[in-house]
């Protein structure tokens, strides 16, 4: 087998090809099958298919077995260990560019508004949850950020309107909230709604986003700093 960190660009194609076979084998042992219908698959011409199958059976990723013009081809411990590290390869990237946080500190800015009232009445009927008294403050990379803002930017938010306290004298402004759901980065499928706060005044450090919720996320997901969440909006909003 190749390099095995890295499939040479040369050599894409060919995992390409290996690529469409698993994906036709799925759960079988074998996949019976000629160039004709292979080049279909690939949307590709016959003679090209029928030299995709050579080439993955010369490095070793497939074995064949011709009778007539129907072969019968098993993927090889070789051709599958290219394809789990294809699989890692992919899972690191799409780590990468996910939405996802550091657990950091914050300023305690969130616990005090969200009991005010006004806004804590609003929370609970256009979220749908009574939140906790507090906010999770993540940390995002320029890049996470970049993909937050273009998410927020194609979504409607659930508005939170600005309202004048009279007894304190004080007038508060608008949030913007945006559904989602937040789990850690390792254990995705225990995700919790949430919704991100998009305040205009703010004195958080540059990249911070405040997430609220219902529970107390530290507690919820047993959190400390630098544990890392990911941001997954709800589909429809």
């Amino acid at each position: 087998m190749e390099d095995k960190e890295e499939i040479p660009p040369d050599n894409y194609a060919i995992w390409f090809a290996l690529f469409h076979l698993c994906q036709n084998i799925g759960s079988k042992k074998a996949i019976h099958i000629n160039s004709v219908k292979f080049g279909k698959i690939l949307k590709l011409s016959q003679q090209t298919a029928s030299r995709r199958l050579n080439q993955l059976e010369e490095m070793g990723w497939i074995q064949r077995k011709i009778i007539g013009k129907e072969q019968t081809i098993r993927i090889t411990k070789e051709g599958a260990d290219v394809m789990l590290l294809m699989y890692n390869n992919l899972k690191q990237i799409l780590q990468d560019i996910l939405i996802v946080g550091e657990v950091t500190e914050g300023m305690r800015e969130g616990g005090y508004y969200v009991r005010i009232p006004g806004y804590l009445k609003q929370f609970e009927k256009k979220l749908g949850f009574e939140p906790y008294y507090g906010t999770l403050n993540l940390q995002l990379s320029d890049l996470n950020k970049e993909l937050l803002d273009e998410n927020l930017n194609n979504r409607l938010p659930v508005l939170i309107e600005g309202f004048d306290d009279k007894e304190v004298g004080r007038s508060y402004g608008s949030v913007e909230c945006y559904n989602c759901f937040v789990s850690r980065l390792d254990n995705q499928e225990n995700k919790k709604k949430a919704a991100i706060l998009k305040i205009k005044r703010t004195h958080h450090k540059k990249n911070i986003v405040e997430i609220l919720a219902k529970d107390y996320l530290r507690d919820k997901f047993s959190l400390k700093d630098g544990d890392r969440l990911r941001i997954e909006f709800i589909k429809g909003n």
